[in-house]
């Protein structure tokens, strides 16, 4: 399999679409109900630029943004128009996030990656479109590898940040130590709370778990290269994210969410035969879609909201 092959490849992918939407619409609820708190708390959270002072004028603006970007969600988990809906989707939650960032101070990392994951899945649509009109399963194999490449691209970046930021430094450890002190444990289990100890009083074991950070998140590319590779280094990402939430609690469940979504190969899982890539895309049993979107929608809703506060 070469890296533009895909699990999903011979199969309909409703489910990844419906998914990546579901995905989306769940943490702009979050958002969304988080920005009308802090746009009416005033006096812990500053009333920003222009925009926030006009926004808290509008009864509901808050909401009224989130309604719109999901009209736009269902369209393209309805495959209606999905480049123009998608745009205008993106245009509202880029307005809802410049609002965010003026209340609360900074923009929400959480929210980042479903956002740049319909990002991809937009551009891969419009790109299949320029070559002319292209059946479904065409033009969402460009949306997969789209969603793929800025989710690839968010990890590399993460990773040339910490370089950039701090010339090098981050290697060292340093800011893993200090990051591991200022925060708390996801419990108070003896050997977390040992494995804490550790890291925070051993700078080799800091610079292990700092190198090992950037090895995986610079390592992103490879969800580009094929698709056993791609499930393996996910799983390697997810294991990171893990250790972060158990070391620090600084839970990221939407790119863990998304990496699990886009890398897994459920149609191997959930089928028993495989359909050759040149046959037409197999419909997903009912039955089995409906369990995709469920476990994708309970998953989300059984982390602690209190993480996200």
């Amino acid at each position: 399999m070469n890296g533009a092959s895909s699990w999903w490849d011979g199969y309909d992918r409703t489910p990844l679409r419906i998914g990546i939407c579901v995905i989306v619409a769940l943490q702009w609820l979050l958002e969304t109900t988080q920005l009308a708190a802090q746009s009416r708390d005033l006096a812990h959270y500053r009333s920003g630029g222009m925009l926030a002072q006009t926004m808290v004028r509008i009864p509901g603006a808050a909401w009224l943004l989130l309604a719109l970007a999901c009209v736009g969600l269902v369209a393209i988990a309805r495959d209606r128009r999905p480049v123009q809906w998608g745009a205008s989707t993106l245009a509202v939650l880029a307005l809802a996030s410049a609002w965010q960032t003026q209340v609360f101070g900074s923009p929400s990392r959480n929210a980042f990656f479903p956002g740049a994951v319909l990002l991809g899945w937009t551009l891969g649509q419009a790109w299949a479109g320029e070559r002319g009109t292209q059946p479904r399963a065409v033009r969402e194999r460009f949306a997969e590898w789209g969603a793929l490449a800025c989710l690839a691209a968010a990890y590399v970046g993460s990773c040339a940040s910490k370089l950039i930021a701090t010339a090098g430094g981050w290697a060292s450890g340093t800011q893993v130590r200090a990051l591991v002190v200022r925060q708390q444990a996801v419990a108070d289990w003896g050997w977390l709370l040992q494995l804490r100890a550790a890291v925070v009083e051993s700078p080799a074991l800091g610079s292990a778990a700092a190198i090992t950070t950037l090895v995986i998140e610079g390592g992103g590319v490879l969800l580009l290269l094929g698709p056993r590779l791609r499930t393996a280094w996910a799983l390697a990402i997810i294991g990171l994210h893990t250790a972060i939430l158990a070391l620090c609690t600084m839970p990221y469940l939407e790119p863990m969410l998304l990496l699990g979504l886009l890398a897994l190969p459920w149609p191997r899982l959930l089928r028993r035969a495989r359909v050759p890539a040149t046959h037409d895309p197999v419909p997903w049993p009912p039955r089995t879609l409906a369990a995709l979107i469920t476990g994708v929608v309970l998953a989300w809703w059984l982390a602690p909201l209190g993480w996200r506060g």
